[in-house]
């Protein structure tokens, strides 16, 4: 998309805001803090504009997020008398959950905003452009439309922008993420609170389940990969959220292009992580599995069993790493990014 066509999406998409008196913003199921960041920071702008505004997510927001503002509004429902539908850091419309069922479309304008490449653009009007984070894209909107930022509205964008640069370490993080960094901070964020709130967030729990992860590490052909199933979770009495971050810790290992977790959420439904290094395109290789994400991050949602979803995840991996490898002709294998970290 050109960014004639990008910024034509933005001015529609302010058209439609400043002519609604009642917005919903969605965040995506399993949501992140930029989904979560991106969903509250346009929420408190429009609001103070005088826009009545709803937040909705399927699933809860994670306890590492609750310090945001407006944390706790969040609903699980959709609403047919909203004037307009956002949608924030979603790909596609599975990912949006039981919030949007199918038989909504239409009922109100639907608008997505997101920085994934691989988005479907299945929205009325769909402003994709590739960030280091959708919050850089509500930071754009909001100062288009003259609104003022504050500490609050502030401190949501910059969670989102932390949290998937992991704090600034991805490859994503250029010259303009870093200079919305100081945006935000010079309204009124704390880079160190957030830093704190989102990075020293981990539970005992959590520590359990990845250590009966990494029990039974695998790697081999340069795809370090671990499996957690459901009876490990309930084992430890943890929620399917105590996998966060796992697959980043894996794509740490020196050894490794490609890091995998894989989650049994029910039985016969398996939710799958990549991270890599950027020789190796996780994006094409999701995509082709009904997945998306970017090309150092991103995931998939299969409907077979765990051994099923490793066989299919492993050789579609392969295959995509044996083409790589053979129209580079055949060169040396490089680490997981010159400072040991994956894209996000």
């Amino acid at each position: 998309m050109s960014r004639r066509m990008m910024s034509g999406a933005r001015e529609q998409i302010q058209t439609l805001l400043e002519g609604a008196e009642r917005v919903l913003i969605v965040a995506h199921i399993e949501p992140d803090g930029d989904a979560i960041g991106s969903a509250l920071g346009l929420a408190w702008a429009l609001r103070r504009r005088g826009t009545l505004c709803t937040v909705a997510c399927a699933d809860e927001v994670p306890a590492s997020l609750r310090f945001l503002p407006g944390s706790e509004e969040f609903v699980a429902r959709w609403r047919v008398d909203e004037d307009v539908m956002v949608v924030v850091d979603t790909s596609d419309t599975a990912r949006i959950g039981a919030i949007y069922p199918e038989d909504a479309r239409h009922e109100v304008p639907l608008v997505v905003i997101d920085h994934h490449t691989t988005n479907l653009r299945y929205g009325d009007v769909n402003w994709v452009e590739e960030r280091a984070a959708t919050c850089q894209l509500v930071l754009e909107l909001v100062t288009t439309m003259g609104i003022p930022l504050d500490d609050v509205i502030a401190t949501c964008l910059l969670t989102g922008l932390i949290t998937d640069t992991r704090g600034f370490r991805t490859r994503s993080t250029d010259a303009h993420a870093l200079q919305t960094a100081v945006t935000l901070v010079n309204a009124g964020a704390s880079l160190g609170d957030i830093m704190d709130a989102v990075f020293r967030s981990r539970s005992s729990t959590m520590l359990r389940v990845w250590g009966l992860a990494l029990s039974d590490v695998h790697l081999e052909d340069g795809v370090i990969w671990v499996s957690v199933s459901q009876e490990d979770l309930e084992r430890v009495g943890a929620a399917p959220s105590a996998t966060e971050g796992l697959s980043n810790l894996l794509s740490t290992v020196r050894d490794a292009e490609v890091a995998v977790v894989f989650r049994e959420l029910r039985p016969g439904v398996v939710d799958v992580s990549l991270r890599s290094a950027p020789r190796v395109d996780v994006a094409a290789v999701a995509l082709s599995l009904g997945g998306g994400g970017h090309r150092q991050a991103a995931g998939c949602l299969l409907e077979a069993s765990l051994p099923e979803a490793q066989a299919l995840v492993l050789n579609a991996l392969r295959q995509s790493m044996t083409e790589k490898t053979t129209a580079a002709g055949g060169g040396t294998r490089r680490g997981v990014d010159d400072a040991g970290h994956s894209g996000a």
